[in-house]
């Protein structure tokens, strides 16, 4: 498999081998406290942040599909805030004013961002370091479309933005003057019990760069082991859980009430179903009104937006080397 990515109109040199991923850059997915629902509505709202790692490898791009579980049980949509959001390319404006706090609705935006933008959120880091180009290629073996989908600031419904697919980088490469570390590439906002998976390959500055597999170990339990064996045993999903599904095994059940209540009156991010930051009655609940639902991992083959055997929750991120327009071959 060998990826060529287009620069505006130049087609960039580097070609990305898929093989076994390198140790220099991972990804994680990270659920983080929601204090002031960003959604006009009863539904129970949650924000997770795919965050890279990079240690002596530096990320550069990123190519993601996200297609919300749809199956018996299961709805929701992706955020986007009407203030605030870029249709066009999912960025999130508050990201240009780091002045925004979690007491504000707009902090929960759903977007996508680079290590630069994410360090130094100005208008001026946005426009030289934040590209949105197209749609993932992964795992399709046709050409992707240039027009890229992200969530609409008009779709805030169930039935409506349903998918985040997204082909982005570091136009400047700019990446590598940061220090190694940790930073937050993506951010996901689901209104809703729905959840499923980020599937893809990240890529890095090097000249003989290697597509990277999401591979974190987020899953556990049968899920993980399906999710571990895809694309040849190299990975490619992060799973974001359903409501209630703690033990992240892809079903909500006993397992998940009892792991509530004995952590019940703390702050234990393990056993906060709705990521309130407190462990209480509206958690157990939550796990109680939503016991039987069921997402399955996806099949190595599949086409992107489906699931086996249900439509669900797939997402893509696949690295690349330059950005701005990717296409794959074989």
């Amino acid at each position: 498999m060998r990826l060529v990515h287009a620069l505006g109109a130049a087609v960039a040199a580097t070609a990305l081998v898929g093989s076994v991923a390198q140790a220099t850059v991972s990804v994680s997915l990270v659920q983080i406290p929601v204090t002031a629902s960003p959604a006009i509505s009863s539904s129970p709202t949650r924000t997770y942040q795919l965050k890279v790692t990079q240690t002596g490898e530096k990320w550069d791009v990123g190519s993601m599909k996200f297609t919300l579980g749809s199956s018996a049980g299961l709805s929701g949509y992706l955020y986007a805030d009407p203030t605030v959001h870029s249709n066009s390319t999912g960025e999130s404006k508050p990201y240009l004013n780091p002045g925004q706090t979690p007491s504000n609705a707009s902090f929960y935006d759903s977007y996508v961002t680079t290590p630069v933008f994410n360090a130094t959120p100005t208008a001026g880091t946005a426009a030289s370091h934040l590209n949105v180009v197209g749609t993932s290629d992964f795992p399709n073996t046709g050409t992707a479309s240039n027009v890229a989908v992200v969530p609409q600031t008009t779709g805030n419904a169930l039935g409506q933005n349903q998918t985040f697919d997204v082909v982005w980088g570091d136009q400047s490469g700019g990446q590598s003057t940061l220090p190694d570390g940790t930073y937050t590439v993506a951010q996901f906002t689901i209104v809703g019990n729905t959840g499923g998976f980020i599937r893809g390959y990240s890529g890095g500055s090097s000249a003989a760069n290697t597509a990277q597999f999401f591979n974190p170990s987020n899953a556990t339990g049968s899920l993980a082991t399906a999710l571990a064996a895809l694309n040849s045993g190299n990975g490619g999903a992060v799973y974001l859980p359903i409501l209630g599904d703690l033990d992240k095994d892809g079903i909500v059940g006993l397992s998940d009430i009892n792991l509530v209540k004995a952590n019940a009156g703390t702050n234990n991010p393990a056993a906060d179903v709705d990521g309130d930051g407190i462990v209480g009655l509206s958690d157990i609940n939550f796990v109680k009104a939503n016991a039987g639902n069921v997402i399955t991992a996806p099949a190595s083959g599949v086409a992107l937006g489906s699931v086996v055997p249900e439509p669900s929750s797939i997402v893509l991120l696949a690295g690349l080397g330059g950005l701005l327009a990717s296409r794959r071959r074989k």
